[in-house]
């Protein structure tokens, strides 16, 4: 029961950010990279969300295992893989983006498996036909 008595706690912050998945964290470190105040919040507990429990990896045209891997082999898997209902231009950004994105998550200390070469480690994904997918260090689908 809520009366005039209760007392509540007020944050202030510039922006909200609903969800800690990859998507929520990347967003996070943006907003505080532009000085903006940040909360993040979460339904579960840190490091529990969707993008860690997920198949292991991330869908990134790395182009190091197989070099007809590209943004745009990578494009097409994502465009038939949404019956080509998804937004194109998004899927487009994705497609091209995503490698930067995976070799700035190492830099942050993400750990994916590694050649012997120590380039990073992809191997094959159901959803795509052709592009490889970088997979974390400690991915159980990968062991």
């Amino acid at each position: 029961m809520v009366t005039s008595e209760t007392k509540y706690e007020t944050h202030e912050h510039d922006v909200l950010i609903i969800g800690a998945g990859g998507a929520g964290l990347r967003a996070a470190i943006e907003a505080l990279a532009a000085g903006a105040r940040v909360a993040v919040v979460s339904k579960s507990l840190l490091g529990k969300a969707h993008t860690v429990m997920a198949e292991g990896g991330i869908a990134a045209a790395m182009a190091n295992v197989d070099k007809a891997d590209s943004w745009k082999t990578h494009f097409r898997d994502t465009m038939r893989g949404g019956k080509l209902v998804n937004n194109w231009r998004m899927a487009q950004i994705h497609a091209q983006e995503s490698p930067e994105r995976v070799l700035e998550l190492e830099q942050w200390g993400a750990l994916f498996d590694r050649t012997s070469t120590a380039t990073s480690c992809s191997g094959p994904s159901a959803t795509y036909l052709q592009t490889a997918v970088p997979r974390s260090a400690t991915a159980p689908a990968w062991r």
